[in-house]
């Protein structure tokens, strides 16, 4: 009983689970882009559905800015973490993102459900902004 650590598992003996396995595939660029053109394509519709007043073109800018800060943290910590070894450096095609297998925190996914997952959120809120935008322009 001496061999073993309180918790069970024998000195030495490392859990597979700790450890981190590297990506078969890291993110595609063009998931990014599709995720930030939906992000861009939503502040553009809210600047033309309801820039109207100086009350709410300041609120505008307000959001304008803050999305402005958001993208350059992103930028930045992409560019921080780029050549980190511990993200893959593996350049593959779109189609070959999207069928592969993708690690992510919580394990490994399809490509195409990262895909899903990082550009679904952004494009449905700007296909949302363009409906309320068209229905503003029409009928407020």
């Amino acid at each position: 009983m001496s061999d073993i650590a309180q918790d069970g598992i024998e000195p030495g003996a490392e859990s597979e689970s700790s450890e981190q396995i590297p990506a078969r595939l890291g993110i595609h660029p063009i998931a990014i882009e599709v995720a930030l053109g939906a992000a861009i394509w939503f502040i553009v519709m809210t600047w033309l559905a309801f820039a109207r007043s100086p009350e709410t073109d300041y609120l505008l800018v307000i959001v304008t800015v803050f999305f402005v800060i958001f993208f350059t943290l992103f930028l930045f910590t992409a560019t921080y973490n780029r050549g980190d070894a511990r993200w893959p450096i593996k350049r593959t095609s779109f189609r070959e993102f999207l069928k592969g297998t993708v690690s992510t925190a919580t394990g490994e996914e399809s490509g195409r459900d990262v895909f899903i997952e990082i550009a679904a959120l952004p494009i449905v809120l700007a296909l949302g902004a363009t409906l309320i935008g068209l229905a503003w322009m029409i009928f407020g």
